[in-house]
């Protein structure tokens, strides 16, 4: 699910499998019809893989040194708690 060099550090969140380990992990109720079932399960795909994304996109920034040690801990807490609808 990530990958990380020995040598580098840099911590990288493969999107699909993330995804996938996040869907099979929830239990959604069977006495749902299989459209809501299937509308539950992407929804949940689908924030998995974005919010992997944005995680891989951060992570890279400041591996690179592109944003401060300060500021890449003000925007994990901010991925934290911002819901997807919020960014």
């Amino acid at each position: 699910m990530a990958n990380q060099g020995k040598d580098d550090g840099n911590l990288t969140l493969d999107k699909r499998k993330f995804a996938e380990m996040v869907v099979m992990s929830q239990n959604i109720p069977n006495d749902l019809d299989p459209e809501t079932i299937v509308k539950q399960k992407l929804t949940l795909y689908l924030s998995a893989y974005y919010l992997a994304e944005r995680f891989n996109k951060l992570e890279g920034a400041h591996f690179e040194g592109e944003i401060s040690t300060d500021h890449y801990q003000k925007l994990m807490q901010q991925l934290k708690d911002d819901k997807f609808g919020d960014w």
